[in-house]
């Protein structure tokens, strides 16, 4: 329950909001006094929480026999409409910062330090390709990236792939390195090699001791 409660969160939903919303999907109808109780929430902050859920729309209040009840926004309704909300959000913010672009240097490096973001960066960037995706890769960073893959191999992009090990996963060409053991030690973790388009790349490596990443982007960029 954390966990769904801190990824409500990273899509700008208050802490409460989110603990409210959640109480409501279990139980409903409901009045101020259940959620407050169901989700932890002060019975001081509770209607100021359940306002905000309605000017979010993801409640609404119903009058009962002797007080008002709430109900949340379907579950559906409220994935479907927050992700169109925040598409719109995203195509109003990229329009708006082409302009702002200009002549920005390509060529730089970006540094990232831990697995978390090097799986997202990588999925990124698989979204994102136009042509062609090479990857070198070991078992979990590509059972992690295989829906991605497959979405990039179904519109149309070449795909190949250098695996370390053997794997069940078919996406693109892929050629598997026999000697995955004896790499692993002498690289001290597995390595990760992600190229988009002649033009991106992502190279980093996972061990023990945490996970680390270069991401480059140079339009003359090639592999």
């Amino acid at each position: 329950m954390d966990t769904l409660i801190f990824r409500l969160t990273q899509l700008g939903i208050s802490e409460y909001e989110a603990k409210a919303y959640l109480a409501l999907l279990k139980e409903s109808p409901s009045s101020a006094y259940e959620i407050a109780k169901n989700s932890g929430i002060p019975t001081s902050k509770v209607y100021e929480v359940i306002k905000r859920l309605e000017l979010r729309n993801m409640a609404q209040t119903i009058h009962g026999e002797k007080t008002r009840m709430f109900i949340p926004q379907p579950l559906d309704e409220f994935i479907a409409g927050f992700k169109l909300s925040m598409e719109d959000n995203f195509d109003a913010v990229k329009r708006e910062l082409q302009d702002l672009k200009g002549g920005m240097d390509t060529s730089y490096t970006w540094h990232i330090g831990n697995y978390e973001g090097l799986i997202v960066k990588a999925k990124r960037m698989i979204s994102t390709a136009g042509k062609t995706i090479i990857i070198s890769v070991w078992p979990a960073e590509f059972e992690a990236l295989s829906a991605a893959l497959i979405d990039a191999e179904a519109r149309g992009l070449k795909i190949a792939v250098l695996h370390y090990g053997a794997t069940h996963i078919k996406i693109g060409r892929i050629y598997r390195h026999p000697q995955e053991e004896t790499i692993y030690s002498q690289r001290g973790g597995r390595g990760f090699m992600l190229v988009a388009d002649s033009r991106e790349a992502l190279t980093g490596k996972i061990s023990t001791g945490g996970s680390e990443a270069i991401w480059s982007m140079n339009e003359a960029f090639g592999i």
